[in-house]
Formats: structure tokens, C-alpha cells, sequence
């Protein structure tokens, strides 16, 4: 559907050229590194070759290229780096950088391609906006005794996961990112379940269920929470983090509402919880919402619309593509109403980009990430060359997972983000709500399908274990049901919602955790 993902589709060709050669090694044969995000016509620039393993010492050709069209191409032996310095061609439109290491003249040892966007600045009236779209989300993993099974809430605030180059976890590096980069939003769904959490240990501390522990609320660990939410909050008057809500408890809201009689009633009062804590932890009242799982049903449109909710951002791929009325692309903002008339704003995440940025981001140095970075504002930059009519691109990803298991990839995202910055003639990052103030819906959708992030919801209901859950579930619900019936007591009630809402976590229900 999208001329775009035949782009990436080749990068990826380019780059899996030289797959077998690279698996015993966690640094590339090469790396391509060009000195920024975009250059403008006849405009000249550099590019520097690193040569690593069997690449040293080979012959590298180096190739401008749009599509089957070479503008400059040139040989040269590398020992393990060469700098070169290039000329744009005269005409706007995405080229690509293409660099092989040969031993021979008919053996490729590695192959890399570079997206080369060349802009005429004067031609772009306005720049193409960026929005960062980030889910934060922890369930609120408590046991029977109140202890705490799991307290990635707090560790992901306190824990140097980052040295040496930032302090604290995935939570504490969005603020820092937002501070450091003063020309840069996001929106942020932290969602209410997290903060939740947050407030908890703040005011009542935590036992650690798997140490035995008991952290009080006056202790660093707690602190560093408070510290980090209050961070947040000047982020937030500042204008450069605008905040989603959600449902309380981060459940399938979607499925739930298809699946029982009670799902719709249930997701009201969850949504109800969500937009209650966001308004405790910020004094603030979200206008946009985050649907967990992007599990999205045509039911959610009205309950949305009466809890006063404007927004959502849904997938381009799942979503839009199956969506009817005025369909367009990923980069117009939309206007979804229901058979009753019930409206929500709806824009669509780039699929291909946040996927790229979700799974694809693996820097084995610091060079490599500051490679990476470069590419990915490049590719960003794309969008408008392929797609005229593109006026902003969401990127919409989870905002801890991400960028765990790797330290280099926060040092890619500061890189990154210091390229949308030094891009700003033609890019400017911008909150969702910012969008849609300068970009008012002009198309209307008359339905989404019932789906989610995945396609579908076999996630969650694929395995024997998780059959037997939505049995049970169903059982709680009905339980809820006449709980909320019969008993005059609303803190009763209040606490079978919350158990009821634990329960519907997705965490729990997830395939991979059952």
C-alpha cells in the first residue's frame, strides 16, 4: 500500500547481503557514516567509510544512486577508515549511499546502503512535523499480602541501567532526553497503572517480594520517584511532554468489550480510574488516550467521547488499512464516527518506522549508534519525499522496552534526537495535540476493525493456559457485576474493580508469560 516500505524492504535486502558474514561478529564489516540527516541540492557533504574485520584491507566502491541511476561512483583500498567528500545532485528526491567491500572482483565481503534525502529548504513552505508518541507501562503487580512480585515501577526510575553514559532507568531517560534536547517533544502515556505505583511508593513505600525487603518512603529509591515525577510535571508546564491517559490498568479494551456483556460498562469505569489518577499524580485532564495493546473496537467510540476524550494514535498497517470511509495515508489526521455520531480524532502511526525503531536498533559501538541515528531521521525525512501530501509522521512505540538490553541504544537516541534538532529548517518535533491544532481532520472514517497492534488477538488467546483465563475471567466480571448490584458498601465495590482490573491486565494474558 505504501510506496515507502519497498524502501526499507531494500535497505534491509542491502543490509542482510552480508547476514552470514556478520553473525560472529557483533560489529559490522562496515559502517557508513555521513555527517547529516539531509543535504540540499549541489549542496557538498562528508562521508566517512569504517572498515572492520574481513572489510579491512579490501577494495570498497563507493555509489550514489537513485534507483537504477548512478551519479557518482569511485573505487579506493581502505585500510580500516576513508573519508570522502561528495556533491549532491541537482535535483530533491531520496538517493542512496551505497558502499561494498571487496576482496576481488567478484567476492562482496559486506555491502551497506545509506538513505541520502536531498531537500531543496526553499521547496518545503513548511517543515514536516515528527511527533513521538511513548507507552509506559507497568501493571500493578502486587501479591495477596500487598507485597510486590515484580518492581519494575521503581527500578526502571533509579537503576543506572544506562552507565556510563546517563543515570537512572527508561523512565528517568525520557525526561533527561526532553532536557538535554530543548527543541524536542513527546507524548508520553505513562500509564495510570505506573503511576499508580508511583504514588504508592511516595506516600506508603514498597515490600520487594523477591528480597524480602521493605523500602520506606523516605528512602533514596522512593525519592528518586518523587524527584522524577516532579521532573515530569515541569516537563509537562513547559509544554514539551503532553501526558495521555489510558484505561487504569492497561487491559485488551477492545477484545473486552466484544468478547462480554459487561466489557463496555467495565472499560468506562476503568477509563473513568485512568483519567482520575493523571489528574492526581499532574493536575492535569489528558485529551488524548492511549489504547493498550492498540486493541481498538468501533464500542470504545462512544465511551471515549463521554469521558471527554479527543484523541487516539492507531496503527497504519492493521488499522488504516482496513479502515472505510475517506481513506488516505498514514500522514493526515483523521475524524472516526460511529453509527450514533460519537467522534475521536484518530492519527496513524508509521508502522514501518516505530517497528524499525522497536526492533530494529541493535548499536554494537558508539559509532555505529551514532550511524543509526543519523539513518533513522534520514528515513523520517523520506516520508515527505515519497509522500507529497505528508505533512507529519507519528512514531509510536513502548518507551522502556525499547531501549533495554542495550546501552548504546539510549546513546542512539540522544544522537537521534540531536539530528532532528540540527533538521529543524525542514523538521519540527511536535506533541500530538499540536498536530491536530495545526492540521485539523479534513477526512472522516465511518469504521476501524476490531484489532489490535499484532493483527489480532491470538497474543492473548492462543494457548491452552489462556483459554482457561478468559474463563475465569468471565466468571470475575459476572462476579463484579453483582457485586456492583447488591452491596451499598462503595468501598467494597471499589475494591472488587480494582481486583477486577488486575485481573484484565494483558501483561498476564500475554502468550509469552502465561
Amino acid at each position: 500500500m505504501f510506496m515507502h516500505k519497498g524502501y526499507l524492504l531494500a535497505l534491509a535486502a542491502v543490509a542482510c547481503a552480508t547476514v552470514a558474514a556478520e553473525l560472529a561478529a557483533s560489529q559490522p564489516l562496515l559502517l557508513v557514516a555521513v555527517d547529516r540527516a539531509y543535504v540540499q541540492p549541489l549542496e557538498s557533504f562528508n562521508v566517512t567509510v569504517y572498515a572492520y574485520g574481513q572489510a579491512k584491507g579490501s577494495t570498497v566502491e563507493v555509489r550514489l544512486l537513485r534507483g537504477d541511476e548512478t551519479y557518482y561512483e569511485t573505487s579506493l583500498p581502505i585500510s580500516d577508515v576513508e573519508r570522502l567528500t561528495l556533491r549532491a545532485p541537482p535535483r530533491e528526491g531520496l538517493y542512496s549511499i551505497e558502499v561494498s567491500a571487496k576482496l576481488s572482483t567478484s567476492s562482496v565481503v559486506a555491502r551497506v546502503a545509506e538513505p541520502l534525502p536531498v531537500i531543496n529548504e526553499s521547496a518545503w513552505t513548511t517543515p514536516l512535523l515528527l511527533s513521538f508518541v511513548w507507552h509506559c507501562h507497568q501493571g500493578i503487580n502486587l501479591m495477596p499480602d500487598g507485597s510486590f512480585h515484580g518492581i519494575w515501577a521503581f527500578t526502571y526510575v533509579y537503576e543506572n541501567v544506562f552507565a556510563p553514559y546517563y543515570e537512572g532507568g527508561p523512565y528517568t531517560l525520557l525526561a533527561t532526553m526532553l532536557e538535554r534536547h530543548p527543541d524536542v517533544k513527546f507524548t508520553v502515556n505513562l500509564s495510570p497503572s505506573l503511576l499508580w505505583q508511583w504514588m504508592y511508593a511516595i506516600a506508603f513505600g514498597y515490600r520487594d517480594a523477591s528480597k524480602y525487603t521493605y523500602v520506606p518512603p523516605n528512602s533514596s529509591e522512593a525519592n528518586a520517584v518523587k524527584t522524577l515525577l516532579s521532573r515530569i510535571k515541569c516537563l509537562i508546564e513547559e509544554g514539551k511532554l503532553e501526558l495521555l491517559t489510558s484505561f487504569f490498568n492497561h487491559p485488551i479494551p477492545g477484545y473486552i468489550v466484544e468478547k462480554f456483556e459487561w466489557g463496555g460498562e467495565v472499560m468506562q469505569e476503568e477509563l473513568s480510574w485512568g483519567i482520575l489518577v493523571a489528574r492526581r499524580a499532574f493536575n492535569v485532564t489528558p485529551r488524548g488516550v492511549w489504547i493498550p495493546e492498540m486493541f481498538f473496537s468501533m464500542k470504545l467510540v462512544k465511551p471515549l467521547e463521554k469521558a471527554g476524550i479527543a484523541y487516539t494514535v492507531l496503527d497504519a498497517r492493521y488499522h488504516l488499512s482496513g479502515a472505510s470511509g475517506e481513506v488516505g495515508s498514514p500522514y493526515e489526521t483523521y475524524i472516526l464516527k460511529d453509527t450514533e455520531g460519537n467522534s475521536l480524532e484518530v492519527l496513524f502511526r508509521d508502522s514501518e518506522l516505530s517497528d524499525l525503531l522497536s526492533f530494529g536498533i541493535n548499536p554494537s559501538s558508539e559509532k555505529e549508534a551514532e550511524v543509526l541515528a543519523r539513518r533513522f531521521v534520514a528515513l523520517i525525512l523520506a516520508r515527505k519525499l515519497e509522500h507529497r501530501e505528508a505533512k507529519f509522521v507519528v512514531i509510536a512505540a513502548d518507551g522502556e522496552n525499547w531501549l533495554l538490553g542495550n546501552k548504546l541504544k539510549a546513546v542512539f537516541f540522544d544522537r537521534m534526537l540531536g539530528y532532528v534538532e540540527r533538521s529543524s529548517r525542514v523538521l519540527r518535533s511536535v506533541t500530538v495535540s499540536e498536530i491536530l491544532s495545526m492540521l485539523p481532520p479534513r477526512r472522516e472514517l465511518s469504521h476501524v476493525p476490531t484489532t489490535s497492534w499484532a493483527g489480532g488477538d491470538w497474543v492473548w488467546t492462543s494457548r491452552s493456559e489462556n483459554h482457561q483465563q478468559w474463563d475465569m475471567i468471565a466468571k470475575a466480571g459476572e462476579c463484579y457485576v453483582k457485586v456492583r448490584q447488591r452491596c451499598s458498601d462503595p468501598a467494597i465495590v471499589s475494591a472488587a474493580a480494582f481486583s477486577l482490573f488486575l485481573t484484565l491486565n494483558s501483561d498476564v494474558i500475554h502468550r509469552e508469560y502465561t
